[in-house]
């Protein structure tokens, strides 16, 4: 029976791990003509990969001990073998019935192996293998394997019911069965506590004869005046048949030894809950990359997997739990060099770190702590696992991780702009009481999910959560977009931890705008890569202390507090766009009665991949491209936008919404979406189907924006301009003295700072007294982000550019409720890729230093587009219209051509006169590039509260 159990057990190994398009000659006779030895070859691959080992590791592996031919490249082997196995592993397991045990099958395996190799070799010839060909290395395991025969049962003992050494026991048997005290069948419940002996009835009949066995000496305990030849007699007949059960022990598998012990009730509730949930995996765990492995293997400077930038970059998430097959796989985001240090430290041998159980509302979370640096006064770097026990998938994700006992963590890095670095994985084993505590509480919440209906968990798990998908999809869209622009307005509290959170804040955006004007400049920037990573760093460990303070990041829920909710007004809805594994998601919010309401629309049609490339392309070029390709292009992107902007339309309309916040993601972030048509004619736009759009980062920043001081105005407009030509690449143009001469004549409170007093430092001084802030200059974006801003006055670049990082260091706009950035691509940053959404352009610097709303422009504008807009929307604003009316009266001014008749009254009128007085013949030239760019209106947009 063994014999065919083994048998069967390795056939299934190999058909199921077994790749079909291996090469033939890839191993040698004696593994592959042996299903054992191969079936153990197969599962060891499975099992290196639970230590984080690369397919290219486990390959040399597997060559250098001789289970591969040498020859054989190591690339096809890695190919051919390694990955088809890892990713059949990662799907679905490990064949067997406990798919998440790789270690348990593989060391099964092993045995068996040396058991049968035993019978045609010496144990001195197995032990060598053992320790060249499968790596053992502890002598002390080594003997136990090498306890292990093919046949163990020839050290069965015999059924006391039939025989025994002295005779005695076989009588007292049959004494005990004839006056009905003693059953020869296992009664039920014996069996219960065995469950996985189904399958094993020469296991079962070995706990059959233990049962006799155990009774033979209770039902003697009970009896009394019972003869001491007799006791002498049982006691020699039992002490003979535990040895030979003894014996028999030491040759079966560590498996085989948990079969015939019985199990709680818990653990078997347990293990029929993780075989209910076979075959959970995930898609995007599937694909070969979808893991990192051990540092070592991970080249520099090499990608993320895909999976794991969407959950930090669409999700904002920097510490999470998934389970890809039969890996708990954990993920730990670096934001500093402390960070990385810690990590340097923990794949040192021996690795030092601690674990910590929290217990909070309907969860438990661990916290995973890295090893503390010496010397740092500073609190050790702590990453938080939660697992919230109120869902039945995380209860049982954290069954598996108790179970297997490991969590795979997998480390990236946030670099430069915002952008991910892969570190490695590394294997984490739990400590024994963790994972007694952890397996306890989620076996609880199991039962309390799903009681004795296991075989639902699949169900369950598929279905749960569908009513809260939206407002998740939208929480994490918060998470993620607000980054430094949520701490710094969001977490506003009376705690010291705040103002040295601030201080931190604005001393690293010091040291940044510093490091900028070196860029600028072209030449070695004053600030090194030491001081720019000590101030973030100082940053981060204060905004660390600052949660801990508040009570945020301990994973209470989010917006458990009023700051933390979604500020959404009656007829209003904020539109979350998402780049969700390629595909475009709306998350949309709502409120009706104080109450916030969720939708997610997917658009499954909606080309999000093609279309990066598209825009990357597209933004690339000049809007002065010869033949209108520029022009051409942007029409053919928009058109590409009528399917979201339907969806979004269809999402709002039965709510009545009237005023429409759109918070879009990359690649739609460069593109004008309130031009989106409606229809293939392009007769109406988004813009025409809401009294009001306006774009926002997140919503908990309008929340913020809307609660702050906001201070009273010493003059109602300051116009700062600067026509450039005092710097090589800053040309000359006219436009911005015109805007400030024409902004003049249209309000009744007015200062004008002007080319040479234009500078930064006058400009940041004096923009805190407006209410309004116009800015005319030229525009310049720049590779670092904290390098692009608005070109004023100085003696070189560097010390010319109001930088974003400039901003954020000394600005304070608290009593400005709107500020135009009317220069080229204030509202546009370089590139598109997929980085963390953190502050991306000036207008952006502007909302988190207090500002109320921001109008700024996506791509190059004409000079004479920006005094036609700067004289119209300023018209309006000096009548005592809102930003936001002002903003669209503007727009439908430019859109419908207005200028070619001329109004004859009202804020137009004042506005079209006064650039007559500038430019006499504006109409015409206007007229021409409306010609040549019929979306030149569209540049401009509204971002913030209005």
């Amino acid at each position: 029976m063994r014999t065919t159990w083994v048998d069967s057990l390795a056939a299934r190994v190999c058909h199921k791990l077994k790749p079909e398009a291996r090469r033939s000659d890839m191993f040698p006779s004696w593994v592959a003509n042996d299903q054992l030895t191969l079936a153990a070859v197969l599962t060891r691959i499975a099992m290196e990969e639970t230590g984080c080992r690369s397919p290219q590791a486990i390959s040399e592996q597997l060559q250098s001990t001789g289970l591969v031919f040498p020859g054989v490249p190591g690339s096809v082997v890695a190919h051919d073998l390694v990955m088809p196995v890892l990713r059949t592993v990662r799907r679905g397991g490990v064949p067997w019935g406990r798919w998440w045990d790789v270690d348990g099958l593989h060391a099964l395996l092993i045995e068996l192996w040396a058991g049968r190799r035993l019978t045609t070799h010496s144990p001195e010839k197995v032990r060598g293998e053992l320790t060249a060909i499968w790596c053992f290395e502890d002598d002390r395991l080594v003997d136990t394997v090498l306890d292990n025969v093919e046949d163990p049962f020839t050290f069965l003992p015999p059924d006391l019911l039939q025989e025994s050494a002295t005779g005695t026991a076989k009588a007292w048997a049959e004494f005990l069965v004839t006056r009905g005290l003693m059953k020869i069948t296992l009664p039920d419940a014996f069996l219960s506590t065995r469950p996985e002996l189904a399958d094993r009835p020469d296991l079962t009949e070995v706990v059959k004869r233990w049962h006799h066995r155990i009774i033979l000496e209770e039902t003697a305990q009970r009896f009394r005046d019972l003869s001491p030849d007799l006791l002498t007699g049982l006691r020699r007949d039992l002490d003979a048949w535990d040895a030979q059960l003894g014996e028999l022990a030491s040759h079966l598998t560590a498996h085989e030894l948990e079969l015939i012990v019985p199990t709680t009730e818990d653990e078997r509730y347990g293990e029929e809950c993780l075989r209910a949930g076979w075959g959970l995996h995930r898609a995007e765990l599937a694909s070969d990359e979808a893991l990192l492995w051990e540092p070592d293997s991970v080249a520099r400077n090499s990608s993320v997997p895909n999976w794991m930038t969407e959950e930090i970059i669409t999700c904002g998430t920097r510490f999470f739990h998934r389970q890809a097959g039969p890996h708990p796989v954990w993920l730990a985001t670096l934001e500093t060099d402390a960070h990385m240090a810690a990590v340097r430290m923990l794949m040192q041998p021996p690795t030092r770190y601690g674990f910590e159980l929290e217990d909070y509302g309907d969860g438990l979370r661990l916290w995973f702590q890295f090893p503390a640096l010496p010397a740092d006064p500073d609190p050790p770097f702590r990453a938080p696992y939660t697992y919230s026990l109120s869902w039945v998938e995380h209860a049982w994700d954290l069954l598996h991780l108790a179970t297997v006992g490991y969590a795979r963590l997998s480390i990236v890095r946030l670099v430069g702009d915002g952008e991910l670095r892969a570190v490695g994985s590394i294997r984490l084993g739990l400590p024994e009481e963790v994972r007694a505590q952890a397996k306890e509480a989620a076996i609880a919440a199991l039962r309390r999910l799903v009681g004795d209906e296991t075989q639902t968990i699949r169900q369950r798990i598929a279905l749960e959560g569908h009513d809260q998908a939206a407002e998740v999809a939208f929480q994490t869209c918060e998470t993620a977009k607000g980054e430094d622009i949520h701490d710094e307005l969001a977490l506003e509290s009376d705690a010291a931890e705040y103002e040295s959170f601030i201080t931190a804040a604005r001393h690293l955006a010091w040291v940044r705008a510093r490091h900028a004007a070196g860029l600028l400049d072209e030449k070695s920037p004053s600030v090194g890569d030491t001081e720019l990573k000590a101030a973030a760093e100082g940053r981060q460990r204060t905004l660390e202390i600052l949660r801990a303070a508040t009570g945020r990041g301990n994973g209470k829920a989010r917006w458990s507090d009023h700051s933390d909710k979604p500020s959404v007004g009656e007829q209003t809805a904020f539109v979350h766009l998402i780049n969700r594994y390629g595909t475009l998601q709306l998350a949309v919010c709502r409120s009706r009665v104080g109450q916030s309401h969720f939708d997610l629309v997917t658009c499954e049609d909606f080309p999000l991949g093609s279309l990066a490339g598209a825009v990357d392309e597209w933004a690339r070029q000049a809007p002065d491209h010869p033949r209108r390709v520029w022009h051409d292009y942007l029409e053919q992107l928009l058109a590409e936008c009528v399917g979201p902007a339907q969806a979004i339309i269809e999402s709002a309309a039965p709510h009545e919404v009237r005023r429409l916040v759109l918070s879009p993601t990359a690649p739609l972030e460069l593109l004008p979406l309130h031009a989106a048509p409606l229809d293939s004619a392009r007769t109406s736009t988004l813009i025409d189907a809401f009294d009001q759009v306006v774009y926002a980062p997140t919503a908990r920043l309008v929340s913020a924006i809307e609660r702050s001081q906001r201070q009273a105005a010493v003059v109602e407009v300051l116009v700062v301009a600067h026509g450039g030509g005092h710097l090589p690449g800053l040309e000359p143009i006219g436009g911005p003295l015109c805007e400030a001469h024409v902004i003049a004549g249209l309000h009744h409170s007015v200062e004008v700072v002007m080319q040479e007093e234009a500078t930064p430092a006058r400009a940041l001084f004096m923009m805190p007294m407006a209410r309004i802030v116009h800015v005319a200059a030229h525009g310049l974006t720049h590779p670092n982000r904290w390098a692009a801003g608005l070109a004023l006055h100085g003696g070189s670049l560097g010390e010319a550019v109001l930088t974003s990082s400039g901003i954020l260091a000394d600005g304070v706009f608290s009593s400005v409720d709107l500020v135009i950035l009317n220069a080229c691509r204030t509202g546009k940053h370089e590139g598109t890729g997929r980085t963390v959404q953190t502050l991306r352009s000036i207008e952006s610097a502007f909302l988190a230093r207090g500002a109320k709303a921001v109008i700024s422009t996506l791509w190059d504008i004409t000079d004479l587009q920006g005094v036609v807009f700067s004289a119209v929307l300023h018209a309006h604003l000096g009548a005592g219209a809102d930003s936001h009316s002002a903003y669209a009266n503007t727009i439908r001014y430019l859109r419908e051509h207005r200028w070619r008749v001329p109004s004859e009254a009202g804020p137009v009128c004042a506005a079209e006169s006064a650039i007559d007085a500038m430019l006499p013949d504006w109409r015409h030239h206007l007229d021409q590039q409306a010609q040549e760019n019929r979306l030149f209106w569209a540049a401009f947009k509204i971002t913030g509260v209005v």
